[in-house]
């Protein structure tokens, strides 16, 4: 009988782990153009806004399913959509490994984000069916954690590979990864009968919770925060920050790779802890405000100050990713203001701005690179200056200083559900 307790309370991490690895190979191939944009450039003849585009390709179809794969969470089974999920993302993986035009490619990075756009929410939902509603934000921070380690993998691990086999290779192996990673899935994740059963499919019901979601004000509010605190983690650490820092430092792109690891890295040990110290003290927003402060410190510091010493640069790198991390609280707010039964929909509401400000800021900066750019061409792949590069990122600080302002109109939750804040007569909080 302990036995059997025992194999229960273990399995929901059994299912937690194998769905967060989905968000390690979903945030490896999301970050992969970072350690190839010079291959990528001269493979297709990029200019820097083409390379943004092509990353933010993915960001396109991640946006447009959003809605869709929350939805469909909320009333289909969760494991058959993630194995199919993640087979379409690994197949993206073998196009793009594959594409001899760029048209192939954008296809490839298309599917990848298809595919992706049910890692978090997928997940989430997972987590939401097995683990207790006061574990949510700690456990959700835990996926990060998991999904961060896998933009680490796409940082200096994939960096090398490209340089041993060529990013055609690397991207192949990751693609042969993918469909492994389906098959685990769908051999050891089982439907949960005991508690769970997916409710039938009503189109009255299907696109209600959609609409309660968007009618709620700070639905819109506490999505825009999360999207606009995120993209800098995208723009700058997913595409354009290795090369503004091989530029500013003159440090070989591997060593750099590595560096911005870091990033990832400290997002990954952040995001866990300010869902723990988020549910200690029993509030969501001053974890969020003094995250993204620092946050926005940290990468103003990095932009401007030209820091030459490689050691106070991988600091920062890693506070940077630490602090901003923070911002993931605000999909446990975003769950906590919405009805529970649609927590699909609401996480795939809120993820969805992510991909807005991700699939915008890539390509933004790319164009304002393009801008100033004086026609210095170094093997076959655009140059940017450091001032063309401290133009073209001011962008990501503004969209940090814009999120902050936005946290004076977004509600507290003190970390209640639903019903229970509509019972409390001092629900709302300015911090």
């Amino acid at each position: 009988m302990k036995k059997k307790t025992l194999l229960n309370s273990l399995y929901p991490w059994v299912i937690f782990t194998l769905s967060s690895s989905f968000l390690f190979f979903k945030y490896l191939l999301q970050v992969s153009p970072s350690v190839m944009a010079n291959e990528l450039m001269r493979t297709f003849s990029l200019t820097g806004e083409a390379l943004g585009n092509l990353a933010a390709f993915y960001f396109y179809a991640y946006l447009c399913m959003q809605l869709p794969a929350g939805l469909l969470l909320d009333h289909l089974s969760p494991k058959r959509l993630l194995v199919a999920a993640v087979a379409v993302c690994a197949f993206g993986a073998l196009l793009f490994s594959k594409a001899e035009v760029l048209t192939v490619a954008n296809l490839g990075r298309l599917m990848i984000g298809i595919g992706g756009a049910f890692s978090a929410v997928g997940t989430m939902k997972l987590i939401t069916l097995w683990f207790p509603p006061n574990r949510f934000a700690l456990v959700s921070g835990l996926m990060m954690t998991i999904g961060m380690l896998g933009a680490v993998g796409g940082e200096a691990p994939l960096s090398y590979l490209v340089s041993l086999s060529g990013w055609r290779q690397a991207m192949l192996y990751c693609g042969l990864a993918g469909f492994v990673l389906a098959v685990c899935i769908w051999l050891l994740i089982f439907e949960k009968k005991a508690r769970y059963k997916p409710p039938s499919v009503h189109t009255e019901t299907f696109f209600s919770d959609l609409l309660n979601i968007i009618k709620n004000p700070q639905s819109w509010l506490i999505s825009l925060y999360s999207g606009l605190a995120f993209a800098p983690i995208s723009a700058f650490s997913g595409l354009w920050g290795v090369s503004f820092l091989v530029e500013t430092s003159h440090l070989h792109r591997t060593k750099v790779a590595g560096m911005i690891s870091l990033t990832f890295i400290g997002f990954a040990i952040g995001s866990p802890l300010a869902g723990w110290l988020s549910d200690f003290i029993g509030r969501r927003k001053p974890i969020m405000i003094i995250g993204t402060l620092l946050g926005l410190l940290a990468l103003s510091a990095l932009v401007y100050l030209q820091i030459s010493n490689s050691l106070m640069m991988s600091f920062l790198l890693f506070l940077f990713g630490f602090f901003t991390s923070f911002f993931f609280v605000s999909f446990a707010h975003m769950k906590e203001i919405n009805s529970h039964h649609a927590s699909g929909t609401a996480i795939g509401f809120i993820n969805m701005f992510n991909a807005v400000f991700g699939a915008l800021s890539e390509p933004l900066v790319g164009k304002l690179l393009d801008l100033g750019w004086d026609h210095k061409i170094r093997d076959g792949a655009r140059v940017f200056s450091i001032l063309d590069y401290h133009h073209a990122l001011l962008t990501l600080p503004l969209a940090m200083l814009i999120a902050l302002v936005l946290q004076l109109s977004i509600k507290e939750t003190f970390c209640q559900p639903l019903k229970q804040l509509k019972c409390a007569d001092n629900s709302v909080s300015s911090f």
